[in-house]
């Protein structure tokens, strides 16, 4: 039972009850005792969202970790959004908001809803690999506040949902032209799922770089894998056996470059002086690796700070202004060379 049921059983809008709930002088008392009774019926407690137009805060944040049973799941060793998650909770502490974690599968809603009524907390944030348009329809007609990380977990961008929006397909094409000013011509891409849209992104950013260089796409140098360590390594071991091996490859992620870096390594292929390497996300392993990666930095930190301010100056009725997109630079390390003569 929420404020839109309280609203359908009354006959009335959302905004009437919500005027009643704040004790406003503008309901008429025929309507006022109408939805008080039916609040008693069901005993109906007020969610977050009432207490909300009270200004009574918790000055507490819900951080939601969304995960699908059918996919790798984050946190087990995750590189990438444990920055994310440290970076939030550290954002929200210094604001002087507390952080409660929760998890959930990415078809199941209601711990995250349970967390919103039985903490009463402020508004959340959801971190996850997967489309999580429905968990956030959910929340949203729950009149709850959120937030989401990273815009290819939705399927609708709409200004009621704060979130940073990465410039894909301007990183991967900035990696792409960084390894045409190498000398390289035959450059490969391994690339993650057709149906997620950094994958798209970043293979589109990758084709206009050869585009515009006036070289042909091939589409045999194009891998679509997952943004997992193992599609590295198939692809690799796939260029080598139909003797289709690039000189370079942009890697749509860190971990992809990881597993195309051992693979390469198992074949007795040097790299750089074989082949030229370049990852996406600067993951602090990248500089361990041997030799150590070059790679697109995603500004994960500043994109999460973004966020929480954002959300929280909704949260306390601040004015906010739309987050610019973010973009990810190039950083040069030791995976990259020219191309042999």
């Amino acid at each position: 039972m929420d404020i839109f049921d309280i609203a359908r059983l009354a006959g009335v809008s959302r905004k009437t009850v919500q005027r009643v709930l704040n004790d406003s002088p503008q309901v008429r008392t025929e309507t006022r005792e109408r939805i008080l009774k039916i609040m008693e019926e069901h005993q109906y407690q007020p969610n977050v969202s009432a207490r909300r137009l009270v200004m009574k805060k918790t000055h507490t944040i819900g951080l939601f970790i969304i995960q699908d049973p059918g996919k790798d799941r984050i946190y087990s060793d995750d590189l990438f959004y444990s920055v994310v998650i440290g970076a939030v909770i550290n954002a929200c502490s210094l604001r002087g908001y507390k952080v409660l974690v929760t998890m959930a599968e990415v078809d199941d809603p209601a711990p995250v809803l349970k967390l919103y009524r039985e903490k009463s907390i402020d508004a959340g944030i959801i971190i996850s690999w997967s489309n999580v348009q429905s968990i956030v329809d959910e929340i949203l007609s729950a009149d709850f506040l959120v937030g989401v990380f990273d815009q290819n977990n939705v399927t609708h961008r709409t200004p009621s949902i704060p979130m940073p929006v990465l410039q894909n397909e301007a990183g991967a094409r900035e990696a792409t032209h960084h390894l045409l000013q190498l000398g390289h011509e035959e450059i490969g891409i391994i690339t993650g799922e057709e149906d997620n849209p950094a994958a798209v992104e970043r293979l589109n950013g990758y084709q206009k770089a050869l585009k515009a260089a006036g070289i042909k796409v091939k589409p045999e140098h194009i891998y679509r894998g997952r943004f997992v360590e193992e599609s590295g390594k198939e692809a690799v071991h796939h260029w080598i056996r139909q003797g289709e091996l690039p000189s370079a490859i942009v890697c749509s992620n860190d971990h992809i470059a990881f597993g195309a870096l051992k693979a390469l390594k198992e074949a007795g292929r040097d790299v750089p002086g074989d082949v030229s390497l370049i990852g996406f996300d600067n993951i602090f392993l990248t500089e361990y690796t041997s030799p150590a990666l070059s790679t697109m930095n995603v500004p994960r930190v500043e994109m999460a700070v973004a966020l929480v301010e954002q959300l929280i100056h909704r949260v306390e009725g601040k004015p906010y202004e739309t987050m610019n997109p973010f973009q990810a630079s190039l950083v040069i390390r030791n995976s990259c060379a020219e191309k042999k003569a």
